[in-house]
């Protein structure tokens, strides 16, 4: 049996870090425009670690699902209501949940993989099919979290700091 490194265990974390840190659009909170990038990057750094010991053909798959992912949550991102607080740089999306489902996505890709990689034969090339899908998730977030960045400064504003 091919051993379950600790890279496999690290990524797996990674992705249920980027699937925490989505979490603020469950609530539908307004939330500082960086907080758009962390789940994206987390995943992004999850599929990489994935990436280690794939063949060259493996790693192109990967960066065609990158870049597919990128296109699709660039498509999603332009349909997205928003409405932004440019004084605090406050943004806060309409009732999506899309996010969060990619995360979860991401998360199930990686422990497949993590699993996929525990049963796998000695010898045996890791398959780079859940690897491209989580980065496909992370294209995603990554696209989205661009394009919500780009539209807030012509987003409908509103004032979004709690009064004390």
């Amino acid at each position: 049996m091919l051993p379950l490194t600790a890279i496999h265990f690290c990524a797996a974390l990674l992705a249920l870090a980027g699937f925490w840190a989505v979490r603020f659009e469950l609530k539908g909170n307004a939330v500082p425009l960086w907080r758009f990038f962390v789940p994206a990057l987390v995943i992004l750094l999850c599929s990489l670690l994935l990436l280690g010991g794939l063949s060259s053909r493996g790693r192109g798959l990967l960066i065609v699902a990158l870049i597919l992912g990128v296109l699709s949550g660039c498509v999603r991102g332009v349909w997205l209501l928003m409405r932004a607080d440019h004084a605090s740089k406050l943004v806060r999306l309409s009732r999506v949940r899309d996010g969060v489902w990619i995360a979860f996505a991401a998360v199930v890709f990686a422990m497949i993989d993590v699993g996929v990689t525990f049963r796998a034969a000695a010898g045996a090339a890791p398959s780079p099919v859940f690897a491209a899908a989580v980065a496909l998730c992370a294209g995603y977030l990554s696209g989205r979290a661009i394009v919500i960045v780009s539209r807030s400064g012509s987003a409908q504003h509103r004032d979004m700091r709690s009064k004390r």
